[in-house]
Order: structure tokens, then C-alpha cells, then sequence
């Protein structure tokens, strides 16, 4: 039956906050919350939330700190569904001087093409109407909210960049990770974690029995993407061959 047919979804956004308030709600906020409202309203399973950087110029309103947010969603749920209620919660939370964009990339779309396009954007200023030829030739619903329709930008590249990787990527949120501090088994984290790679320096998987020390946790602790999974590379405690610690760069 097509309603037992699991889809997955890179859900990209951006531009929903004007920066000028400081109780608005960020675009990470906004994305989180989103998020965790279609879980206990039974759209699916949600991965992680990532944080991509984009090119900063003082053309636009953030300027040096310019990113976009995106999330993984696996559902049975229609594309047509998930588009009507994202825009929904966008066009009710979002700040009323921002300029949203919504995008969602499937596994019928072109994601190389869009990868390409959301590189191009750490790297260059990218225009709307570019932003809408790459949807359109790669199969990406995108939905610009805003007046300016700026947002969709931000959005299609967090779609390409997510899916197909992007190395300055860090994952802001992990199912099961964000309230982990402290010492725990690297077992203990992989049965109850979406965090499945804790490597060293070989690249090669952490002992179930050794210690991982997560120190204060997300979001200071910023696993990267890597193969579209999250993970963290560790080295030894000098004094203690059982004790592990994320390397500096996953603290940046």
C-alpha cells in the first residue's frame, strides 16, 4: 500500500528572523520548534539539525555570520502535505520584517545540482531567480514567504548542502543526544543516540566499553556531517588510555 512507503525529505531553511528583536525566534529556534511539533504530531522521524555557512557580504542583513539551517525527515506523508503544514507554521512564527524561504529536496530530485548551487553560495552571492531556475531543474519544491523572496536561497543551498554533504557543516541538535553531559560509554551513546560514529584517529570506531567525555554537550560540542551521518573524532586522556576526548576542532 503506498501509505506504508517511507519517503525522506532534507527540509532547508532560512531568513525567518530580522535580527533586529532580540525575543524574536531564531531561524534555528524556528526549525527546532517545527520539528519537534511534527514528531508528536506523528509526521515521522527527524535526524539531527545542521548549520551550514554561507558567503558573508555586508550586501546582506547578517552579514559575516550568514548560515542556513536544514533537518532530515523520514515519513509517509505526501510531499504536498508536509509543504501545506510547513508553510503554515512558517507563515505564523516567522518575524514579520523577515524574509523566509522554505525548500524540500527528495530522492527524486537532482541533488547534485543542488549541492552545486549550495556550494556556490559559500562562495559567492547567489540571486533569487538563480535560486528558482536550480528548483526548478532539479525537482525541489521551494517556497519564497518574504517580501524580498530572498530567503529561498539560504533554503535551496541548506537542501543541496545537507544532503550532499558539506564539510563546514556542524549538527546543532541530535535525537537523544541533547540532553547528554558529562561521562558516558560509547556504547551507551550508540543505543541511545542518532550519534553512531565516535572515531579516532584512524578513523576507526571507539570500544563500546570506553568512555566518551561529552563535557557540557550540545550545542557546545558540534559534531560534523560526514556521509550523512554525524560524527565526532576523539583522542586519548593522557592519563586515563579508557577515557576519550573530542578533538578541539569539534568544539569550533
Amino acid at each position: 500500500m503506498t501509505s506504508d512507503i517511507t519517503e525522506w525529505f532534507v527540509i532547508g531553511l532560512d531568513d525567518t528572523s530580522d535580527n533586529t528583536d532580540e525575543e524574536s525566534q531564531t531561524t534555528q529556534d524556528l526549525l527546532m520548534t517545527m520539528s519537534t511539533q511534527l514528531s508528536e504530531d506523528g509526521w515521522g522521524l527527524f535526524e539531527g539539525l545542521t548549520v551550514h555557512p554561507l558567503f558573508g557580504s555586508n550586501k546582506i542583513q547578517s552579514g559575516s555570520s550568514n548560515s542556513c539551517y536544514a533537518v532530515k525527515l523520514w515519513t509517509t506523508r505526501s510531499a504536498l502535505d508536509l509543504e501545506d503544514e510547513l508553510v503554515s507554521q512558517i507563515r505564523s512564527t516567522a518575524s514579520s520584517n523577515s524574509d523566509p524561504g522554505l525548500a524540500m529536496l527528495s530522492r527524486h530530485s537532482d541533488m547534485p545540482h543542488i549541492l552545486a548551487f549550495g556550494r556556490r553560495t559559500q562562495t559567492e552571492l547567489m540571486r533569487s531567480d538563480w535560486a528558482q531556475t536550480f528548483s526548478t531543474e532539479a525537482n525541489v519544491t521551494m517556497r519564497s514567504l518574504g517580501v524580498k523572496r530572498n530567503g529561498c536561497i539560504g533554503a535551496l543551498a541548506a537542501c543541496g548542502l545537507r544532503a550532499g554533504g558539506d564539510e563546514l557543516a556542524r549538527f546543532r541538535t541530535i535525537p537523544g543526544l541533547e540532553d547528554m553531559r558529562g561521562h558516558h560509554r560509547a556504547g551507551d551513546i550508540r543505543d541511545k543516540t542518532q550519534l553512531q560514529h565516535l572515531l579516532n584517529a584512524d578513523d576507526e570506531e571507539i570500544d563500546m566499553d570506553d568512555t566518551i567525555d561529552l563535557g557540557d554537550g550540545l550545542p557546545v560540542l558540534k559534531p560534523h556531517l560526514e556521509s550523512h551521518e554525524p560524527v565526532i573524532r576523539l583522542h586519548q586522556d593522557p592519563s586515563n588510555r579508557r577515557l576519550w576526548i573530542p578533538d578541539p576542532i569539534f568544539f569550533r
